[in-house]
């Protein structure tokens, strides 16, 4: 039986820290060489875009993909669609409908990455606000022993509206910076969950190490190429998409450092401080795949969702 979930769904399944177990698992596997890619490919139909990308994990017998689309206007609604397959039989396990199942995955994902360098971290530092940046707070509050979380957005009403969240839904106090210097300042770990088009953090900001996690900056200048070139450790979830033709480390010199996350030889160099570190987060689709076959089983567990008998 095929089930349909809706984010409507998701809310009672979603264990946040799990989660983060979740994509630091994915992490290892992918650089065990257990993951196959499919790129993300993109295409026009009439003027609107489509986006597509998957990944096979033979040995959890899993293959998934997400599709998503950008009006004429380059605005993404949200209403993505992630179908589930069993690899060995090629058998439909879900479709999730909507954006949170990929509003989860990324928080997850970022935050496994901060542990995996920072695993003892207490101070976090959030530049943005919006649903990305508050799927990385919840995702840390969860997974990290944190003291402290600082947080920046341009607009002082976002900044109100994220603290009043955090302490309605997390129980937690934030302290709100006045700019993004004052944020790297605060944090040994910085996360940018944004969608800025214009560069964020430059080399006159890391006047000291800093971790600095981005979900974004390997397709936007979040972060000054400077600071990509003189850093002893770059890493991302894949190397494929992250070193696309157009993307930030399309340059040879940079690609020479792309790893996957939390392969064993390299993950010292991820946790040395003695240089600023830089992780970025591509939306790899296994991550979703692994996240998908969670909350499908715990769906299937509860009966939650619509399911399908399907021809056998």
């Amino acid at each position: 039986m095929a089930r349909i979930l809706r984010d409507a769904d998701l809310t009672e399944l979603v264990d946040r820290r799990s989660a983060v177990d979740l994509m630091d698992a994915g992490f290892r596997a992918d650089a065990a060489g257990e993951v196959v890619t499919v790129p993300r490919v993109r295409s026009t139909a009439a003027g609107v875009s489509v986006a597509w990308l998957g990944a096979a994990l033979p040995q959890r017998d899993l293959l998934g993909f997400r599709t998503y689309l950008f009006g004429a206007s380059g605005v993404d609604r949200g209403d993505q669609i992630v179908s589930l397959y069993r690899h060995s039989t090629t058998e439909l396990r879900a479709l999730f409908l909507g954006r949170m199942l990929g509003a989860v995955r990324t928080g997850a994902a970022a935050v496994a990455a901060v542990r995996a360098a920072e695993p003892g971290l207490r101070a976090l530092g959030v530049v943005g606000t919006g649903t990305q940046a508050r799927e990385v707070v919840a995702s840390a509050v969860a997974a990290l022993p944190l003291d402290s979380i600082v947080v920046y957005s341009p607009r002082a009403a976002h900044r109100a509206a994220f603290r009043a969240w955090a302490a309605s839904e997390l129980d937690r106090d934030v302290t709100l910076a006045e700019d993004v210097r004052n944020v790297v300042a605060a944090a040994p770990a910085v996360v940018l969950a944004t969608s800025a088009e214009t560069t964020i953090v430059t080399p006159e900001m890391l006047a000291e190490p800093r971790l600095v996690v981005s979900i974004s900056a390997y397709r936007r200048p979040e972060v000054d190429g400077r600071l990509l070139d003189v850093a002893s450790t770059v890493w991302t979830d894949s190397v494929t998409q992250a070193s696309a033709p157009g993307t930030l480390f399309e340059t040879d010199a940079r690609r020479s450092k792309l790893a996957p996350l939390l392969d064993e030889r390299r993950l010292e160099a991820l946790r040395d401080r003695r240089s600023s570190r830089f992780v970025f987060n591509t939306g790899a689709a296994w991550e979703e795949t692994i996240l998908a076959e969670s909350l499908c089983r715990a769906a299937e567990a509860r009966n939650v969702g619509i399911g399908l008998e399907l021809p056998g």
